[in-house]
């Protein structure tokens, strides 16, 4: 396995350089990054419903998006990223587990006893500090978290518009209830680069250290993800939509957009912060065309992990 710190704290860079080791190269790869002040959407989710955008250019906090799915984060200098890339015959694509567990065993080491809860979450004391995400592509798999160390939850709350039925479904008043710093938690707290360098030691002691890769291509990448046409991503929203439905599923919030002719499906977005192995896209192209009253037989689970036809059809016509 190869090791890389990046020190860059440009997200744009980041995220670019991620995906290129998961594109180009054929190393098991472990990284750990951090990103100036950043929100970082999930590829299936709208920003403007997301993100507290005024408060984020008023602030100076960068917004992106990233590859994979699930919901919007908030990373500063007091959070640290971890990504593993690896081929899906090492570890089964959405197993969670497989990737979290070095990370639950290094914080075992700071004397913190974390587990994986849910779909992706981890938890310490029951308090959310990590979230996950996964992303394939041509048999390599990029398995990505967050780990709240010593971030400013108070900005994290401004800048991040979450939604009232995620909060209820969870059973708590404020996002800012529900996750943790770890450094509040410690006996003995530490600085964030000793927090850094103790990841290290566990997850990385046998590893070859490696310097970033650099390029055209990883530019490109990164001049991508920097553009509006991909953070607002805006021929993804429906503005002249006659029905929109959400709703909160132990997979993730989904919400639909949809524009329609009569009974007839002539337009819709589906959004949220699920997770799926196959484009979004593709089940929405599928939906075009369709009675809405009258749905062909659909299987969603490719593009929205866990979701039945019946919770499709649930979901669309509240029947």
């Amino acid at each position: 396995m190869k090791y890389i710190r990046l020190h860059t704290t440009d997200p744009y860079l980041n995220l670019a350089i991620e995906e290129y080791l998961l594109t180009h190269t054929d190393d098991d790869v472990f990284m750990l990054w951090q990103n100036r002040p950043t929100v970082v959407i999930g590829k299936n989710q709208n920003a403007y419903v997301e993100v507290n955008l005024a408060y984020a250019e008023e602030a100076g906090i960068t917004v992106s998006r990233r590859i994979t799915g699930g919901g919007a984060v908030y990373h500063d200098l007091g959070n640290v990223n971890y990504t593993f890339i690896t081929s899906v015959d090492r570890a089964r694509a959405l197993d969670y587990a497989y990737f979290t567990r070095p990370i639950i065993d290094a914080l075992a080491d700071l004397g913190l006893v974390c587990q994986l809860s849910g779909r992706n979450d981890l938890l310490c004391e029951g308090r959310k500090f990590s979230g996950n995400a996964q992303y394939c592509s041509g048999g390599r798999i990029l398995h990505h978290g967050t780990l709240l160390f010593d971030s400013d939850t108070e900005i994290m709350q401004r800048v991040l518009k979450i939604n009232r039925e995620k909060l209820e479904y969870h059973a708590v008043k404020s996002h800012q209830s529900r996750v943790v710093n770890l450094r509040t938690l410690m006996s003995e707290p530490i600085g964030t680069e000793d927090f850094i360098a103790a990841i290290e030691r566990k997850v990385a002691a046998s590893a070859e250290h490696t310097i970033p890769p650099s390029g055209e291509e990883i530019d490109r990448l990164r001049a991508r993800n920097a553009s509006a046409a991909w953070i607002c991503a805006e021929k993804r929203y429906l503005t002249d939509y006659t029905v929109y439905r959400q709703k909160k599923y132990p997979f993730g919030m989904v919400k639909a957009e949809i524009k329609l002719n009569k009974n007839q499906i002539e337009g819709i977005v589906l959004s949220g912060d699920f997770f799926g192995s196959s484009p979004i896209e593709t089940l929405e192209s599928m939906l075009i065309g369709q009675d809405i009253g009258c749905l062909s037989p659909i299987d969603p689970t490719p593009y929205i992990d866990g979701m039945t036809f019946d919770d499709l059809r649930f979901l669309l016509t509240g029947e």
